[in-house]
């Protein structure tokens, strides 16, 4: 039937027709949808307000996916919610936040291809005990970045001094050089000055340090050649924006390459990206960190999280050398499974994935079912190591082998951020000892990691310690130091636990492991013993690496150390000519302490035509080789 226009029929048809279309536009279609022009977002100069102002509307009328209209807009800490936070590989404190994301569920956040500029120490996203969280479609980055970045104009060997000139924020004071921080605005601040800024670490004395290549956006090669020490770095101002650095190094930097500091340690990761705590179901897509001064996201005590196209990137044209100030991603007490996939991760100065447990340390046997425990690290305190109803058993230091069965945890009082009691069902009697570790196998994750591109990062590309399955594949990978590293110690971090079920395979590797930080591997597996000349059992299981494509032009490409069943088969590797090679007298493939190894059908490809080498030590067992494989067996030892 066709509706006369001019009829009252019609007139009431369009109306209606109208409020339907509007009516799926604001739910989309079923989603209760609140969209941030109504805030007039865009004539606000500090978005952090409105935000957080619509996130309380959003909970309160159960609001499921808040909108941005496309635009740039710029979140000041001025008038941020805080929240105390304890986050594991990361500073603690007061953080303030422009999305507080806390107890939401079903709720997704659409940037709409927005860019987020942050000024000062924040964490832009906080989400803790929440589910089903959907951020899409933004891109992260900071007004005032958290590394000085000094392009090295002159040097002179003979005072053993550089020049350096400096375009972020700096201060010159007491003999040495700060980076300094974006302070929130207030009217106090601008009359009476920043009296407070080294106080409150707004003002970081340069530290941790590294030299960047502009030429290759990566790392010098040979890195460690020009490190500084963390403590002694004199600085002169001779100019404005220029400054003479004196202090103790092997070698002076080369005329042109990028010092690159992110202040004191310990208080140089105040500002990941995004955290969250105890959540689960969590996707991230399509979304950019351009810089952070942190990590990108670290996650812990969650699970099911997804990152779909999570890019660490440079901004374009942003002239910086640095992403993160440390490592892109981190994953740490996390179950299910952790998917990574489209992503990719340059230019941080740590690794692109950590994902982990962690063993805390036995301070003290109380009865014969309890423990004090403590976390050992200063980067771990505060950290959730685990709840009543979790399964656990305990480590023991020397060989990093568990004493126990499997036990579940009765009771956990917190004494305060080290120190905890926790009471097993099982008696613990003769099996522990103090400086042993307790690990939480009931937190341990499954992973996923596919189509990815790291390069140009201090530090490693993967570093993988579960027992669940891993599969890492299609990936193009290129880092400072190992592509691969799996390990686990009750030393320094306490990072658990063994390998078990991890396919490595189809992935492009070139020319990694330039950093000369010692004999590295691309393949690294080194558990961390304390002694690492007398040790005993194996750690890892049932480890494939397979089908991959090496392109190297040093020689160390595997070192293996305590894995029961390992598998290294129809690789191809390349060797380069790419940089003179650090440490070329080292086998190319190195079997420790090994049972149930199978080495085949690899091809190596030298540049003077020699074959590959393999080193297997007495006390590897059931070592199978095939005579049609490149790499030959150098000695045995």
């Amino acid at each position: 039937m066709k509706l006369n226009p001019e009829t009252p029929k019609y007139r009431i048809f369009k109306k209606k027709l109208v409020f339907f279309i509007l009516f799926l536009a604001m739910t989309s279609y079923g989603q209760k949808v609140l969209n941030l022009s109504e805030f007039n977002i865009k004539a606000n100069k500090d978005a952090t307000p409105i935000v957080v102002k619509a996130l309380k509307k959003a909970k309160e009328e159960g609001v499921s996916k808040l909108i941005f209209p496309k635009g740039t807009y710029h979140f000041y800490p001025t008038f941020a919610p805080e929240i105390y936070c304890e986050i594991t590989n990361n500073d603690n404190g007061l953080k303030r936040t422009s999305f507080p994301l806390i107890d939401f569920h079903n709720f997704e956040i659409d940037g709409g291809g927005s860019d987020f500029i942050y000024h000062g120490k924040m964490i832009p996203f906080i989400i803790e005990e929440s589910s089903d969280i959907k951020v899409t479609n933004l891109s992260v980055d900071w007004e005032v970045p958290f590394a000085l970045e000094g392009l090295v104009v002159a040097k002179d060997m003979n005072t053993k001094t550089f020049d350096i000139e400096v375009k972020s924020p700096y201060e010159v004071k007491f003999g040495h050089l700060y980076l300094k921080l974006e302070r929130p605005d207030t009217p106090y601040e601008r009359k009476y000055g920043k009296r407070f800024a080294y106080w409150e670490h707004y003002n970081l004395e340069i530290g941790q340090n590294i030299f960047w290549d502009p030429k290759t956006m990566a790392p010098l090669y040979n890195t460690q050649m020009y490190n500084m020490p963390e403590k002694g770095i004199y600085a002169e101002e001779l100019k404005k924006g220029l400054i003479r650095i004196t202090t103790k190094m092997k070698k002076l930097p080369p005329i042109g390459s990028i010092m690159v500091s992110k202040g004191e340690y310990l208080q140089n990761r105040t500002s990941p990206a995004f955290r969250i705590f105890k959540s689960q179901d969590l996707e991230f897509k399509n979304v950019n960190v351009h810089h952070a001064g942190a990590m990108g996201l670290i996650a812990e005590r969650s699970e099911n999280i997804t990152l779909d196209s999570f890019n660490v990137v440079l901004r374009e044209g942003s002239g910086r050398m640095v992403t993160t100030t440390a490592d892109a991603t981190h994953f740490c007490n996390v179950k299910g499974t952790v998917v990574i996939k489209n992503s990719t991760f340059e230019n941080m100065l740590d690794d692109a994935t950590n994902i982990h447990g962690t063993y805390v340390r036995v301070n003290k046997i109380i009865d014969n079912y309890t423990l004090a425990v403590e976390t050992y690290h200063p980067h771990q305190n505060g950290y959730l190591f685990g709840e009543e109803g979790d399964r656990v058993q305990i480590i023991e230091q020397a060989n990093i082998q568990p004493t126990t069965s499997t036990m579940i945890l009765k009771k956990v009082e917190r004494v305060n951020e080290k120190v905890s009691y926790i009471t097993f069902d099982k008696p613990i009697t003769g099996k522990v000892n103090v400086y042993d570790g307790v690990e939480n196998i009931s937190w341990h994750a499954s992973a996923i990691i596919e189509n990815n591109i790291v390069r140009n990062n201090r530090a490693r590309s993967f570093l993988i310690s579960t027992p669940r399955k891993v599969t890492v594949r299609n990936n193009h990978l290129s880092s400072q130091m190992a592509s691969f590293r799996l390990t686990g110690d009750l030393g320094l971090w306490n990072e658990s636990g063994p390998n078990e079920g991890l396919l490595i395979e189809n992935n492009l590797i070139e020319n990694a492991v330039y950093g000369g930080n010692g004999p590295q591997s691309i393949f690294l597996i080194d558990p961390q013993y304390q002694n690492k000349k007398n040790f005993d059992g194996t750690y890892s299981k049932n480890i494939t690496i397979r089908k991959n494509t090496i392109k190297t032009f040093d020689s160390s490409i595997l070192h293996a150390i305590s894995v029961d069943g390992l598998v290294f088969e129809n690789n191809t590797i390349f060797q380069t000519n790419k940089y003179k090679p650090l440490f070329p007298s080292i086998s190319n493939l190195r079997i420790v302490n090994c049972n149930n190894v199978s080495i085949k059908g690899n091809e190596y490809k030298s540049l003077d035509g020699k074959e590959g080498t393999l080193t297997i030590d007495s006390k590897s067992t059931n070592v199978k080789t095939s005579k049609k494989d490149d790499f030959k067996i150098k000695k045995s030892k």
